[in-house]
């Protein structure tokens, strides 16, 4: 039998890519892509629409310019609402990053 390799989660490359961006000193959040859960009934309440969409992570460099990174796990696809919102920051002057990995978003700029 062959060594299993540990599956990648995406949590745990948002984890690293939100402690790069704090050692940097940059303003971060993690924005929070789910809807809010009703005990009652055991299911979501969705997104408003104008929520969906918006990255994972955005923030402020010290410059004060605004950044999204979207990220994925290898393999993994953007929704359509979420290349959107990189589009609209890219094309807002803020800096705009589909990450697959901490490399990627130092390869953006970051």
């Amino acid at each position: 039998m062959g060594i299993k390799t540990p599956k990648i989660l995406e949590r745990d490359i948002q984890r690293g890519i939100l402690h790069y961006l704090t050692l940097k000193g940059y303003l971060v959040f993690k924005h929070r892509n789910v809807g809010i859960f009703k005990k009652s009934t055991g299911s979501y309440i969705p997104l408003p629409a104008q929520d969906r969409g918006i990255s994972d992570i955005i923030g402020c460099l010290s410059n004060g310019r605004f950044f999204a990174v979207e990220v994925k796990v290898p393999g993994n696809k953007p929704t359509m609402e979420q290349k959107l919102f990189l589009q609209r920051v890219s094309e807002h002057g803020g800096v705009a990053i589909l990450a697959y990995s901490l490399d990627d978003v130092m390869k953006g700029g970051l």
